[in-house]
């Protein structure tokens, strides 16, 4: 009985230590291996997206901007049943060009629901233009991909 009792601890020192062993060598293969390869992705270009429109944290107006309005109008009318009736501004409060043809436009619209009065509403819509820098089809619907749209008929909004 010593014998096998002196083996299985052996056995299970074996064990013990192979395991240690096995998470030093996954330490260092992660951490000499692994992490230097993210990083240099990281840094490099690969995600790196060239356009010709760049970002800003300021609100700002241009041709572009206004067709996101535009287009983001448009969802919004088409996203509302036919007991809600909503007039639209003819410009966005704020409109923001996040970069890459991607845009936020903030704006207020008057609604009115079925035998209520009238009430205002702040909609935000974030909206990409699909064709890059060619920026001749920025009027066209079909141009435009919708990422998000604040509801205008939400009955929890307040004014």
């Amino acid at each position: 009985m010593d014998d096998q009792t002196s083996t299985n601890k052996t056995t299970n020192k074996k064990r013990v230590l192979i395991i240690i062993a096995a998470v030093i060598a996954l330490i260092l293969f992660q951490r000499e291996l692994l992490i230097p390869i993210a990083k240099n992705a990281a840094t490099s270009d690969l995600f790196l997206v060239d356009s010709k429109d760049q970002g800003s944290m300021l609100p700002q107006s241009s041709d572009m901007t206004q067709f996101a309005f535009q287009h983001c109008n448009a969802h919004l009318k088409a996203s509302l049943d036919e007991k809600t009736t909503v007039t639209l501004p003819e410009k966005p409060l704020n409109a923001w060009s996040l970069g890459n043809y991607e845009y936020v436009v903030s704006a207020e619209a008057d609604v009115v629901k079925e035998a209520t009065p009238p009430t205002k509403h702040k909609y935000v819509c974030r909206i990409s233009y699909k064709n890059g820098d060619d920026t001749s089809g920025g009027a066209e619907f079909s141009n435009w991909s919708l990422d998000g749209l604040s509801k205008v008929d939400d009955e929890n909004q307040s004014n």
